[in-house]
């Protein structure tokens, strides 16, 4: 189907205006565990001028003890500064422009696979509106979200600098593997989408090898006939050995709508966990798996494509993840299977057009059927915790806020500004970037007991090649908390300067971490002997450093 260029156009807008709507905010905050770890980071640059977890090279990509992936921060400090607007602010304006360039970089992508528009636009209609994309461009400031809108750049310039070889696109490739491997620790799997382009190159080659040397066996009729139906065999046989010789479905033994070790749950759950990020375009890429094999006058885009989809079936051990760097891949072959059941109805139109609307439908009512439960899962920040952490803004003085969970500790840290324990959100993480931020540990205390880790320690899930192996942030937040009579350990309190307590009332005289509770004796001599300077339904301000008569007669209360 040939579209002109106005029309295209047209369309394009229409997606892009589509993706605005839906991203229009539901809440009254920012959302997202990552959106306001990433938000204090940002706030450190403001305040600091620059960033304090930049210690090396490698510090910048997440590379180093104490550091993160740094891009996010950084984009959200500048975006800030330069438009003078607070960072919260800054996230809703950067979050709804991510959605356009997504679409407009999956276009890109696209249009370096197929030469038709409507292949283009299918992609693009995928990509915006992809459940997981939607859902991390909507108010958060996550690294992923960055990282999912820059990612079909990304596979565009690999295939373009193949194609043509100028230096543009070399450029271009280089710059975007610097953007995105200084915005997630994922960019480390692109190496396999580079490996699938080197193997395509090679099978081309022995391709070409063949036909002019075996021409009489390579070009007869029957074998051209036979060759679809053996490269989608060996695609499905291969991506199921892949799938089921391994231990990638122990990994989906838990799922929304079913739990066990069946294969045919796991492999249900392993669906749905792709489904909540791709969307409709998981039951398209089917039929996209069968148009390529049968596609005609096949150029290493076909190859590629396939060799990429099998590479990447392994990482799918990385469930949390997963759905993110996988999304390009997942949308070209979802496109592919769109165009095809198009193509599959062009002698009867009427049926045809039928069909494109039928999936165009369900691609949005999925998709925002799917936005809505992340929505409602999404983690918000209360009203009084943002009071909470308006007044300490402007009212509290220097020093250190001691919290009894993790989460709102982060959410104060990022709407206040104000220096926080734990470190690391709802983690609470014994390292973090906020230890070199908040100035709790210098530069020089951090390189000063680094160790190399052996080749043989190193895994996928590794974060560096040395450790601080004496930095137990987490272990030192709980030993405050555990301090009876405000009977801090000097050396933590000449680290920390831990001056307030912020306690939630659910939580009264304990701590939580990881799902559990635990008693604080710190909290419960606040409660007899410390200045109470801020309360609401929600949580109490406690003023720990200079206590004041005792509220209650009698010793304060100890843990047992």
């Amino acid at each position: 189907m040939n579209l002109g260029r106005r029309t295209t156009l047209a369309l394009l807008g229409s997606i892009i205006l589509t993706s605005l709507i839906l991203r229009y905010p539901s809440s009254e905050h920012e959302v997202g565990v990552d959106s306001f770890f990433i938000h204090t980071l940002a706030q450190a640059i403001v305040t600091d001028g620059y960033a304090e977890w930049i210690l090396n090279p490698f510090s910048y990509f997440g590379w180093y003890p104490l550091s993160y992936p740094s891009a996010g921060p950084f984009f959200l400090a500048s975006t800030g500064s330069l438009s003078g607007l607070n960072l919260e602010a800054s996230i809703l304006m950067i979050a709804l422009l991510l959605g356009p360039i997504g679409i407009l970089c999956a276009f890109m992508m696209a249009r370096e696979f197929h030469s038709e528009p409507l292949f283009a636009l299918i992609v693009a209609f995928l990509y915006g509106l992809a459940p997981r994309f939607l859902a991390f461009t909507l108010w958060s400031a996550s690294t992923r979200s960055l990282f999912m809108a820059l990612l079909p750049i990304f596979v565009w310039a690999l295939l373009a600098s193949y194609r043509k070889r100028p230096w543009p696109h070399f450029a271009v490739l280089g710059l975007s593997v610097v953007i995105l491997a200084s915005t997630h620790r994922l960019a480390a799997l692109l190496s396999v989408v580079v490996l699938a382009l080197l193997v395509s190159v090679i099978l081309l080659l022995l391709i070409r090898i063949l036909r002019v040397h075996f021409p009489r066996i390579v070009l007869r009729n029957s074998v051209r006939r036979a060759t679809p139906h053996l490269a989608l065999a060996s695609l499905v046989v291969i991506a199921g050995v892949m799938v089921v010789g391994t231990d990638l479905l122990s990994e989906y033994t838990y799922g929304e709508l079913l739990s066990g070790t069946e294969p045919q749950v796991q492999l249900l759950n392993l669906s749905v966990s792709i489904a909540r990020s791709g969307g409709v375009a998981l039951p398209l890429m089917l039929f996209g798996l069968v148009a390529l094999t049968r596609q005609r006058n096949k150029t290493i885009r076909e190859s590629f494509l396939a060799l990429a989809f099998l590479g990447l079936i392994p990482t799918l051990l990385l469930r949390q993840y997963a759905g993110f760097y996988i999304l390009p891949l997942l949308v070209l072959l979802g496109g592919l299977g769109f165009l095809g059941l198009l193509k599959f109805f062009r002698k009867r139109p009427r049926m045809a057009s039928a069909m494109g609307v039928a999936l165009t439908l369900a691609v949005a009512g999925f998709s925002v059927y799917v936005l809505g439960v992340e929505i409602s899962r999404s983690t918000q920040i209360d009203s009084e915790t943002y009071a909470t952490s308006l007044y300490a803004q402007f009212l509290l003085g220097t020093g250190t806020t001691v919290a009894n969970e993790g989460l709102t500790g982060i959410q104060f840290a990022a709407i206040s500004g104000y220096h926080v324990l734990p470190v690391g959100g709802a983690g609470t993480t014994f390292q973090s970037p906020e230890l070199l931020a908040f100035g709790f540990y210098t530069p020089d205390e951090v390189t000063g007991q680094l160790i190399r880790v052996s080749l043989q320690e190193l895994t996928i899930e590794s974060d560096s090649l040395w450790i601080a192996p004496n930095i137990q942030a987490e272990l030192d937040w709980v030993v405050i908390l555990q301090s009876p009579n405000n009977d801090v350990p000097r050396r933590l309190e000449s680290r920390y300067e831990p001056t307030f307590l912020l306690e939630l009332k659910a939580a009264s005289g304990q701590f939580l971490a990881y799902g559990n509770s635990y008693c604080s004796d710190l909290g419960l001599w606040a409660h007899a002997a410390a200045y109470r300077i801020y309360e609401n339904g929600r949580e109490n301000l406690w003023w720990i450093y200079s206590p004041g008569a005792p509220s209650s007669p009698g010793p304060p209360e100890r843990c047992s």
